[in-house]
Parts: C-alpha cells; structure tokens; sequence
C-alpha cells in the first residue's frame, strides 16, 4: 500500500465536515494532523475541494472519474477508493470507472497498476457491475 501523510486529506476534511453537521455525537475520527495544526487553511482547501469537484459546468460525476484517472498517475490507493466511491454515488457504472483507470495507467505508467487494484476492491465491494 503507499502510503502518503496527505493521501487521505481530502477525505478527512470533508469527514470532519459531515460530522460537524450532524446532530448526534459520532465516533471519533482520527484527526489529520495537518487540519490540527492549520485549521483555518483546511477549511478554505476544504470549500476549494468541494467547489472543484461538484456541481458545474462539468457533471460530478465526470469529476469524479477524472479524479479516479488522477490517482493512478500518482499511485494513491486511498484517493482512487475515495473517487470510486463518489463516483459510484453519482451513478457511474463499471466500465466508466475502468475507462477512467485505462486513462490514468497510459498516462501514468505501468507503476499505477498495483494502486488501481484498489479500485477493483471497492467495485467489487460495493457490488457494481
């Protein structure tokens, strides 16, 4: 697995997000140290994160596959089951998704194929077909 500080940056902002709209306590989720340390930065990256990839010009859910493409090219397990799960939310089928990863591997490289086996992990998981 690769295994970065920031890889699941994104995630955690937008986790602390959720759970700060919710009425009722939550579990705890670890904290990233970064939107410990620096809460006010994460939470204009955090609007930057959403205004980027919702709603647009552009539909989410094409968002969303690019960021699966994206995260093949830099070898970032945690951020492609992130942007497979959006995307599966935003109703993309299977073979969208696998487009998206035949994109991210010619443009990357053979050296993202050990991380898009995370993206077959969380298709299957979720059941997609």
């Amino acid at each position: 697995m690769n295994r970065r500080p920031w890889a699941g940056l994104a995630i955690v902002c937008l986790a602390a997000v959720a759970l700060s709209a919710q009425a009722a306590p939550a579990p705890a989720v670890p904290q990233d140290p970064i939107v410990v340390n620096d809460p006010a930065f994460m939470a204009v990256f955090s609007e930057q994160y959403k205004a980027a990839f919702g709603e647009g010009a552009m539909p989410a859910k094409y968002k969303q596959l690019s960021g699966v493409s994206l995260s093949v090219v830099v070898k970032c397990e945690e951020c492609i089951q992130y942007h497979v799960r959006a995307a599966i939310k935003l109703g993309a089928n299977r073979q969208e998704i696998v487009e998206a990863l035949r994109i991210g591997l010619l443009t990357g490289g053979s050296a993202g194929m050990p991380a898009m086996g995370a993206a077959y992990g969380v298709m299957d998981e979720m059941k997609l077909k």
